[in-house]
Parts: structure tokens; sequence; C-alpha cells
């Protein structure tokens, strides 16, 4: 079986320590990357709980799963990227987008994907220490003097992906598990065209993960994030003219029509969720199926997969996925 990374995503609903404690968990348990997503108004401060939980952990690579340049100005990731790096000794992670939720929130629309092509271009820069311009303004990160701090684009555009196979370090995917195995052989396709190769350019799955005894606990917990994973990976197939399900189109319809942003992944939007979406967009049941849905997934070809866990107990998913996927796969 192919080599392959673990990490965890968490999106900073529960109380700052508590997300702490969990970085601190996944640590122990041999995770090698920790990731905290980026919507200021409905979940706590990403680079308060970056810095708390770098100190906190010895080995595990920390970092914003995904930030975007709407909300903060470059220089301000910038600046809190090195100081990352420096508290952690180097084992700073940047996951960058276009933006959801957290300018969506605020009024502010999502960057294009040139605008994020040309911000990736000004973070490298910024986070070696060079000067850039902006605005006829020169500008520079004095301090900044750690090793290379590596960046993934969060994305599902072809045109995103081409632009990280030429200046990013890979790639965050967030989706149905049918469309896995596409989404990397379209990579190292990217890579190779782009003189990158050798897994060079790594492709890290993320995707909502919930373990229990009972499955239809677990099959239920993940239905919040699966609504907006389904209204943004069939939404826009449906909005292309490519969503040929029926039932399908009908359920992103409703989607659209009561998604609450503030709510953005919550329970709330559960019942809109078809339960056969729950195969396609998520791990979720008894350790014995997360372990066969994990072995289908590693055999994809993807570099890492990043679970978030779901459910009464995120510390139980954490160190069940440990206990019965990673040491046994």
């Amino acid at each position: 079986m192919a080599k392959i990374s673990f990490g965890v995503a968490l999106y900073g609903t529960e109380e700052a320590m508590r997300g702490v404690e969990l970085a601190k968990l996944a640590d122990a348990l041999g995770y090698q990357s920790f990731w905290v997503g980026d919507s200021h108004m409905i979940w706590r401060e990403l680079y308060v709980l970056l810095g708390a939980a770098g100190l906190a952990t010895k080995r595990l690579r920390l970092g914003p799963g995904v930030t975007h340049p709407g909300v903060r100005h470059l220089t301000v990731t910038a600046s809190a990227m090195v100081t990352l790096n420096e508290v952690t000794n180097g084992r700073a992670l940047l996951g960058f987008g276009v933006g959801a939720t957290g300018p969506e929130n605020i009024g502010i629309k999502p960057v294009t994907v040139g605008q994020l092509e040309e911000a990736v271009r000004l973070l490298r820069k910024l986070t070696a220490g060079e000067e850039i311009r902006i605005s006829d303004k020169s500008m520079r990160c004095v301090f900044a003097s750690r090793p290379r701090i590596p960046i993934y684009i969060g994305t599902r555009s072809s045109k995103a992906m081409q632009m990280a196979a030429r200046l990013a370090d890979g790639i965050i995917y967030t989706g149905e598990e049918a469309s896995v195995q596409p989404i990397v052989d379209a990579m190292r396709t990217f890579s190779a065209q782009a003189g990158r190769g050798g897994g060079e350019v790594k492709v890290v799955y993320r995707i909502p993960c919930s373990v229990a005894d009972d499955p239809y606990e677990a099959r239920y917990a993940v239905r919040g994030k699966i609504a907006r994973t389904a209204m943004t990976h069939l939404g826009r197939l449906h909005k292309m003219g490519k969503l040929e399900d029926e039932e399908d189109r009908r359920a992103v319809e409703r989607l659209w029509d009561f998604y609450d942003t503030y709510h953005h992944m919550g329970p709330e939007h559960s019942h809109l969720v078809r339960e056969e979406w729950v195969d396609r967009f998520a791990v979720a049941g008894t350790p014995e199926q997360v372990q066969e849905r994990i072995r289908n997934v590693i055999k994809l070809g993807v570099d890492e997969i990043t679970i978030i866990p779901f459910g009464d107990s995120k510390e139980f998913v954490i160190k069940t996925f440990a206990k019965e996927v990673m040491e046994k796969l």
C-alpha cells in the first residue's frame, strides 16, 4: 500500500482551548498535519488557535485550512505565517483559497483565480523576506528568515489546479470520492507540464469523518458538512448543466434556497442532505466500515487524507481513527 500521511482539520466551533487539546491529541497519536479553517465571524480566530496549538505540540505541522486574500491583507497573512513558522520551529503550512463564508459573511466577494495567483506569488516573496510592491508602495517582512513555508491551494477548479501545479506545494481537495481519482490524475498531468514531477505537488483529500458503534449515528453526524460540500461540488455541475440526476438537482436547489452561512456546515442543514450523499462525500460508520473506506481512498493515489471529525466527541473520532485505521493500514 502506498505511503500516505494523515491530518486533522478543525473549524473553530468549539471553545478555543478545546481546539488546542485536540491538536495535542493529534500530535500524540501520530497525525502529520493540523488545519484550522478561517471564517472569522463564526469560528474562533485561526492564528490565535494555531499559535497556541503550535506551542502545545512537538511534531505536528499546522496551518490555515484555508485562509484567503479577500479578508486579510497579504501583509497580515505573511506576518502571521512567518510568526507561526517561528513559534513552531518551521512546522507552519499555509492553506490558501479564493474564500467562501469568510468574505461572504461580511459582504465581500471571493477573489478570482487570477487574483489568487498574484496573491500566491506575492506571499512567496513576503514570507521569504523579499521586497514587493503593492499600489506603488514597497514593503517587506523584515523578520522573515525561517524555512520556506509550503503553500497548498484549496480548490476544485481546473484553472486553480494548474496554477497550483506551477506555484504551490499541493492542493487541498474536498469532494465526492468518485471525483478523487480524476483530480489526482489531473494534478499529476499539470505538474508534469509545469516541469514538476515525482510527487513534488501533493494532493490532500479532506473528508468529514465520524466513527460510532451505531452506523446511523455516525452517518447523521456528518450531514451538516456534506450540505456545504454537496452544494459547492454538485452546485458547480448544476450551473454548468452537467448534473444529470434529477434528485441531485432538486436537492442542490433546496440547499441554495435555505443554506445559512452563519450556520456554516452546521446540523441545521442536515435535513437537506440526501442519504446517498453520505457515502459519496464522507467516511462514516463503524470502525471496520471506516477502515475499509479509507483503504479504498488510499488506492486513489492521494498523498494525505485529512479527516474532519464529527459527532458527539471529536476526541473519540480522532483516537479511534488513529487506532483502527492509521495503525492497521
